[in-house]
């Protein structure tokens, strides 16, 4: 009986394997993704948010986030100012909108706070959700 040997594979096969393509095909997908991604803008006004101790990471569309500075200046999308900011809540109603996020500087009066969560209720935004930054006790 005669048995025949397995085929032996040539080293110079396994080097032809060449892995350059690939790492530029690599290469090319991250500066892809790293050019189109979009970061979140900054604050169209200054401010600083409060810290708290627990805080869960919100999905946040830049659109629906209402900004207001420790000097009462207010920003929705274009839009600047309080009246201008409440019309654009109103008009956006139409559209669906019912929850909003609230980005407020920490050193806002919590009167006047009270005072933008009831015009906004008034509007018939339906939830607000008040941005804060993770951290731990106040200093």
């Amino acid at each position: 009986m005669k048995f025949t040997a397995a085929p032996i594979r040539s080293r110079r096969k396994l080097a032809d394997l060449d892995m350059v393509p690939m790492i530029n095909v690599v290469f090319l997908l991250l500066i892809f993704f790293l050019t189109s991604a979009t970061l979140r803008p900054s604050a169209p006004v200054d401010l600083r948010l409060p810290v708290s101790e627990m805080a869960d990471p919100l999905s946040v569309q830049a659109e629906q986030v209402i900004y207001i500075s420790r000097d009462e200046e207010w920003a929705f999308g274009n839009l600047r100012g309080k009246a201008a900011v409440l019309r654009g809540i109103e008009a956006a109603q139409t559209i669906g909108l019912e929850t909003v996020s609230l980005a407020v500087d920490a050193q806002y009066p919590a009167e006047k706070l009270a005072r933008a969560l009831s015009d906004l209720g008034g509007l018939g935004i339906a939830e607000v959700d008040l941005m804060t930054t993770i951290g731990g006790a106040r200093e």
